[in-house]
């Protein structure tokens, strides 16, 4: 966990967006809950974990000392990773900050305040038809606050910490000024993102942490039962019926993009259209009955990037409304075409519902583990199911890798095994999926992810037995990292914590899935006293997720 920081050089741009990463993954279910439409346009948590993600990659490669290049840097890697409307919207910050300091030494209160402003302007430039309640109202209010204390002489510690907390309010009087928030009884996600955002850079920078604070959405005691965030949907009945086109994602570069014009022309044939960027490079979000029309229109003006996506939100919101109408507890299989489908061998439903999102619609469980074995013809079947003639294999388990492999030579499709062992092995392999590259090279990039990753396990005892050296009893606890038994007691948080500490180092990310056995409030307990334990640790990353799965009290991966 870092202290409080004394880097004020380009440096400091990067260790904000990986606060803000940090930040964000820890809300990520919070804030798809409080989405008011989940499916049609993405997840705003998902869509801001994978922006934020593809920025936080790029600055490990091409962050320098220099502000002004990696600024530059920082714009170009959030225009060109954004997803989807929140997306692209949160973009419009960095590319203020690149703005404001194209000239400068370093990042102060003063310059900082002048980004946000920027952000704001960018933001509202972006919507054809801006409407307050949204994200572009707290971006606004957080950054006139900003400017307040600036003008003052507050350092960018102060700046971030005033924009956080005028962030949070905005966001809490979001339902006030958008009937749809009101009637769904949650505030904007979009803003709250935003806010945990600056929330996460200010606890960095007050040397309190890595950015991965937990935060309570305004409001949301009112709505949260026995499983989870429960939101009010009679309001979005009349969403079934409406017609949604494709959700159009494209990227394009040239040397005289004209963005207020290319604004215009997507905003006369499509709806929801966000367009963003320079006279070099734009991104554009537009729902398209044609999708075609998009692409063509995008070529006419500049030359198409690899960051193109299309969803079909007609397919995706009648599968929306089914569930609905059939109250179903998690998400059906995909359906829809995928260039590249991922047949994943998963148990317990948190971890299922994680594979799915990080899967992006591509992925297909199959229900299994240590005591439930899929047999070959189980995975046979759902390779066959799965809508591509392309499939990847995560077999997830190494009892299951020779079934998978079985199941991939009687298949006619292209099937590729990846020889996952554990459901940690799979989300790692899965981060680096991406359906707009070949199954080939997929698989390469999924294999590579394993390497350095160390997972581990915390069960209870099903008998006595002595294991590398170490006895345990029936009913006690141990713990297993890399294959190797490393202690045993009757505590499972000591457990998680003697095997997380035998591969934790500095810069590291710590992930843990929370089994079914396990109790919130012992979740949350065991979160901050692991925190607490790796304070001596630069850079660390925790995150805790509700895996859901059976057997096993905790999983966790760290890499």
């Amino acid at each position: 966990m870092p202290m409080a920081t004394t880097t004020s050089n380009g440096y400091l741009l990067r260790d904000l967006a990986q606060a803000a990463l940090a930040a964000i993954a820890t809300n990520q279910d919070q804030l798809n809950a409080l989405n008011v439409f989940p499916v049609p346009d993405g997840d705003t948590g998902t869509n801001m974990v994978l922006t934020m993600r593809g920025i936080a990659s790029d600055m490990e490669t091409t962050a320098t000392a220099h502000v002004p290049a990696t600024a530059t840097a920082m714009a170009r890697a959030a225009l060109l990773s954004s997803r989807g409307n929140s997306g692209l919207i949160m973009a419009q910050l960095f590319r203020g900050l690149r703005d404001a300091m194209t000239d400068v030494a370093e990042v102060n209160g003063e310059n900082f305040a002048h980004g946000l402003t920027l952000a704001a302007d960018m933001a509202y430039g972006a919507v054809p038809n801006p409407v307050e309640g949204t994200m572009l109202t707290v971006i606004r209010e957080a950054a006139e606050a900003a400017v307040k204390v600036a003008e003052q002489g507050a350092n960018v510690n102060d700046v971030v910490e005033t924009a956080a907390k005028q962030a949070l309010d905005t966001t809490e009087r979001t339902p006030e000024m958008l009937a749809v928030l009101k009637e769904a009884g949650v505030v904007d996600a979009g803003g709250f993102g935003l806010s945990i955002m600056f929330i996460g850079m200010s606890q960095y920078l007050r040397g309190e942490g890595d950015g991965s604070v937990s935060v309570t959405a305004p409001g949301i005691e009112n709505l949260v039962g026995e499983s989870g965030v429960i939101i009010d949907t009679s309001s979005l009945d009349i969403a079934e019926e409406e017609a949604w086109g494709y959700c159009t994602n494209i990227a394009i570069e040239g040397s005289a993009i004209n963005i207020p014009h290319l604004s215009e022309q997507f905003n006369k044939i499509g709806r929801s259209t966000v367009v963003a960027g320079d006279e070099t490079i734009a991104k554009i979000h537009v729902h398209m009955e044609d999708p075609g029309e998009a692409v063509s229109l995008a070529v006419r003006n500049g030359a198409l990037t690899l960051n193109v996506s299309i969803q079909n939100m007609d397919a995706q919101t009648t599968e929306w409304a089914e569930n609905r109408r059939a109250d179903a507890a998690t998400a059906e299989q995909p359906i829809e075409p995928v260039d590249i489908a991922i047949v994943a061998v998963v148990a317990g439903d948190g971890m299922a519902n994680y594979y799915r999102q990080a899967g992006m619609g591509s992925t297909f469980i199959v229900e299994g583990g240590d005591t439930l074995n899929p047999s070959v013809q189980d995975l046979l079947e759902a390779v066959e199911a799965a809508p591509s003639d392309q499939v990847i294999l995560l077999p997830n388990n190494k009892n299951i890798i020779g079934a998978a492999e079985q199941a991939s030579e009687l298949t006619e499709k292209s099937s590729i095994v990846i020889a996952t062992r554990s459901m940690q092995e799979g989300i790692a392999a899965m981060s680096a999926f991406d359906p707009d590259i070949d199954l080939e090279e997929n698989t390469e990039e999924m294999a590579d992810m394993l390497e350095g990753l160390h997972v581990g396990s915390v069960f209870r005892a099903s008998r006595d037995a002595t294991m590398g050296g170490v006895h345990v009893q029936q009913g006690q606890f141990m713990v297993i990292v890399d294959g190797e038994t490393v202690s045993a007691s009757d505590d499972e948080l000591a457990m998680l914590i003697a095997g997380v500490n035998t591969v934790v180092h500095h810069g590291a990310l710590v992930a843990v899935y929370v089994g079914e056995e396990i109790a919130a409030d012992t979740a949350r307990a065991a979160e901050t006293r692991l925190t607490q334990e790796l304070t001596h640790y630069n850079r660390i990353d925790i995150q805790f997720i509700r895996g859901n799965q059976p057997h096993y009290a905790y999983l966790f991966a760290v890499e």
